[in-house]
């Protein structure tokens, strides 16, 4: 629902797979299915090399709104289970970054629909 193509780094790419393997670790996906769809989308859209180096020309990804929704929800798990840790200002970094790149590809009148369907 509500498709969109979003340009990302892939810092952004490496921080969806993050996201993506805490909420499975934790078991905290709504969709597990559709995180594992997700999650091998993000490794498809850069080579291996370019994984291994970290280093990559941002490339396009396609993401729904439910993906949007779930990674923003990790996103979020993440910070309330990192509060204590001595890295927590990274990882607030990391989220308010992630949520600056997926938030806007909705309007506000999108996500509003999405949250009461």
């Amino acid at each position: 629902m509500l498709p969109r193509e979003i340009t990302l780094p892939i810092e952004a790419g490496a921080a969806l797979r993050e996201t993506l393997g805490i909420l499975d670790d934790h078991a905290r996906s709504e969709d597990p299915e559709r995180a594992i769809v997700l999650e091998q989308r993000v490794w498809d859209t850069w080579t291996h090399e370019e994984w291994e180096t970290m280093q990559g020309p941002d490339r396009t990804i396609h993401l729904d709104i439910e993906d949007a929704a779930m990674i923003l929800d990790g996103l979020s798990f993440t910070e309330m289970m990192s509060a204590e840790l001595p890295w927590f200002e990274m990882v607030q970094w990391t989220v308010d970054f992630m949520t600056e790149q997926l938030r806007p590809a909705w309007t506000d009148a999108e996500w509003t629909l999405f949250s009461t369907t």
